[in-house]
Parts: C-alpha cells; sequence; structure tokens
C-alpha cells in the first residue's frame, strides 16, 4: 500500500540563510540553582506564605455571634 505525496507543504517554515543554533541545556549544579532562586523565595515567603498565615490558615479565628 503506497502512500500519496500531500497536495501542500503542512508547514509554511521560513528558511535561513544561516542555520540556527539548536537550543542546548546547560549544566547548572544544584547548589546554583538554591542560590539563584533564593530571592524569589524570599520574596515570595514575605508576601505570600509565612509561618504566621499558614498558622492562621490552619486555626482561623472561630466565628461568634454576641
Amino acid at each position: 500500500m503506497k502512500s500519496d505525496p500531500p497536495d501542500s507543504e503542512p508547514f509554511n517554515l521560513p528558511v535561513f540563510a544561516v542555520p540556527q543554533l539548536g537550543w542546548r541545556p546547560r549544566v547548572v549544579s544544584w547548589e546554583a540553582v538554591i542560590e539563584e532562586t533564593e530571592p524569589l523565595r524570599a520574596y515570595y515567603l514575605e508576601h505570600f506564605d509565612s509561618p504566621e498565615k499558614r498558622l492562621r490558615d490552619k486555626n482561623p479565628a472561630p466565628f461568634r455571634m454576641d
């Protein structure tokens, strides 16, 4: 069973004069990642999460009708 060639190209991809470089992930140590993301974690803890907020969420003030 022979498959028929498609009538048109499925992709209209650009043709570059210079070959493009492929993306290669660099090797990063776990310690370097921790050091680089420390300011983001500190900001998150300060603005969105904290031990006090977790304690309030776990033990909200009881509702009382006076």
